[in-house]
């Protein structure tokens, strides 16, 4: 679990790091609302259209032209997408309002959505896709009833919210705020949409400090440690319009040393660039990027065992499943993951290695879905692409 959220304005760009017993978790960038930025929503144009492809590129102001997919969406209510059949078919040269889905790389353009969606503390406004839908960590049957009767009668005719876990913890009212701050920020959408010329951001997703604790602050984290009076600020009033306890753990950091560096962080970071991970048994991971997946092979390496080799592969095993999630969230690493675990005979061990490497990956938002492991000992999953990875991002940060 997240314990610590650390943001540091030294070196230049802001970075905000989220830790987990004194472990990087994930690294954010302070984002400047660019035309290609996650999040940012866009009126472009449509340079082209392909049919065979179910798919459109669209001008949106940035180096490349973003990619539209207009095939027929996932059944997965979690997932913003084209599931509303309203939306108009596109046509070249025909304005189009898209939302940024996957940041531009390797040479691609950013993917692109008209499904339009506005993330708020405890809600997700979908204006486009009139539904109410519920987060999946939230799974007590009697509870999602009643979030959806509270919501139903918050949301107006056409309007769509998906209710995120920290909906859990609040009443109507909370909500029902929630939701008049999505509208207005949607309203302002469409008044800057009026005689704009694309291609045109008319809402920049920003990365700030705020932004981290809306989406990842709980009532566990232990401390929440800055080096600006700024950054204190706004953290002291995220904490105190939804959590104040939290706002007492509010530290300014007053040491000799950078943060980043005095804390471990840069060491974090500089070994996430690493393919080789080791693990506390004398095992490692051996992790390989590919334009179409992502390879982690799990090896004993050093890790001779005592007893036999059954509980030599299965420990190796077990501390492997338990560091592929950090590993996946830290580096950024969306779409398929493939991850090749040494053989196991009994099933039992199999079972136990496959709901640990579950109960960490249950934590990462991207997380998408998994199968168990094979015959071959393999063990497919699934992330969603978004602002890029870790290697990406540190290099455009230092452009």
């Amino acid at each position: 679990m997240i314990d610590e959220v650390l943001a540091t304005k030294a070196g230049g760009r802001a970075r905000i790091a989220l830790r987990g017993e004194g472990r990087l978790v994930e690294l954010f960038f302070a984002g400047d609302g660019a035309a290609d930025a996650v999040g940012s929503i866009v009126l472009g144009r449509v340079t082209a259209v392909l049919p065979g492809m179910e798919a459109a590129f669209v001008d949106i102001g940035a180096e490349r032209a973003g990619f539209l997919s207009l095939a027929a969406p996932r059944a997965d209510p979690g997932e913003p997408d084209e599931a509303w059949n309203g939306l108009e078919p596109v046509q070249e040269g025909a304005e189009v309002l898209v939302q940024i889905t996957k940041a531009a790389q390797e040479g691609k353009g950013a993917g692109l959505t008209r499904s339009i969606s506005l993330a708020g503390r405890y809600l997700v406004f979908t204006p486009v896709q009139p539904r109410i839908a519920i987060s999946r960590r939230i799974q007590d049957e009697a509870e999602r009833e009643a979030l959806a009767a509270v919501m139903a009668e918050i949301a107006r005719p056409g309007e769509g919210f998906i209710l995120r876990t920290a909906a859990r913890d609040v009443g109507p009212e909370a909500l029902a705020a929630d939701a008049e701050a999505l509208r207005a920020q949607w309203a302002a959408v469409a008044e800057r949409r009026t005689g704009a010329p694309p291609p045109q951001v008319l809402h920049g997703a920003t990365r700030g400090l705020g932004e981290v604790l809306r989406d990842h602050a709980h009532e566990g984290i232990r401390r929440i440690l800055v080096d600006t009076r700024r950054a204190e600020a706004e953290a002291q009033a995220f904490c105190d319009a939804h959590i104040p306890d939290l706002g007492t753990r509010i530290e300014l950091w007053d040491g000799a040393e950078p943060m980043f560096e005095a804390l471990g962080v840069e060491d974090d970071i500089a070994e996430s660039l690493d393919p080789r991970v080791t693990l506390p048994c004398g095992g490692s991971l051996i992790i390989e990027q590919t334009q179409a997946l992502t390879a982690i092979d799990v090896n004993t390496g050093r890790n001779v065992g005592r007893t036999s080799h059954a509980d030599t592969v299965r420990a190796t095993n077990l501390e492997a499943a338990a560091e592929i999630p950090r590993q996946l969230r830290l580096r950024g690493f969306g779409g398929i993951t493939v991850i090749d675990f040494i053989h196991m005979d009994e099933e039992s061990d199999r079972a136990a290695v496959m709901d640990l490497l579950m109960e960490g990956l249950s934590a990462d938002p991207a997380f998408i879905r998994a199968n168990g492991i094979s015959e071959l000992g393999l063990v497919e999953l699934a992330r969603r692409r978004g602002d890029g990875t870790l290697e990406a991002r540190l290099a455009a940060a230092a452009d």
